[in-house]
């Protein structure tokens, strides 16, 4: 039960947050649609208008009015948010992507030591996990082939036994981006149905 609770309670603090930051993106385009019919489609009226109402507060959530600048702002940075913040918040397990993609290759020495390598790497950095592996893959052997190790029957559309090492590791950010992606739409979908559709909540 105090699973439940608990996962109840973050998919509406998640769904509250979500909304929050979507509200500025609505507010904005209000104030916007206002600006066309006062302009009439002259867009230099339509600049002054804007440019008028920038510093004027549009939306009141009680504890702060914000002004249509930072609705705009916080609009702009709105996919940054959802981004950065759900991704480290998921944690999509990039290291088993790429183990997943070298197949049977994910035994080869080299490939394993260069997995490990960039697992250590990344305690202490920023840098995303495709491009630790390929800076731990240098380091391990710097005349071996990424190619040699994910190119099969899983990849050969996209990767070669004659693809170069960089094109080896775009396709894996590729990948790996599109992973996240989507996991980030089902993680918010499922929360947001969890809140809003769930009729366990009701019980």
């Amino acid at each position: 039960m105090q699973s439940k609770g608990a996962i109840k309670l973050f998919a509406i603090v998640l769904a509250l947050v979500c909304l929050y930051q979507l509200s500025f993106t609505l507010v904005t385009r209000g104030v916007e649609a206002d600006a066309r019919e006062y302009a009439n489609n002259d867009p230099i009226r339509e600049k002054e208008y804007l440019d008028s109402i920038g510093p004027k507060g549009v939306y009141n959530i009680g504890v702060k009015d914000y002004t249509y600048r930072e609705c705009k702002e916080r609009e702009i940075n709105l996919g940054l948010d959802l981004k950065g913040g759900m991704n480290v918040t998921m944690e999509v397990s990039v290291m088993d992507l790429v183990r997943s993609m070298a197949g049977q290759n994910s035994e080869d020495p080299t490939f394993k030591k260069a997995i490990d390598r960039a697992g250590e790497l990344q305690r202490n950095s920023n840098k995303d996990f495709v491009t630790l592996f390929g800076q731990a893959f240098t380091e391990v052997d710097p005349n071996a082939s990424l190619a040699a190790v994910f190119a099969n029957i899983e990849n050969q559309d996209k990767i070669k036994f004659n693809s170069t090492n960089e094109q080896v590791l775009k396709v894996l950010k590729e990948e790996s981006d599109a992973a996240i992606s989507r996991s980030l739409i089902f993680f918010v979908h499922v929360s947001i149905n969890l809140v809003f559709l769930n009729p366990i909540f009701n019980n």
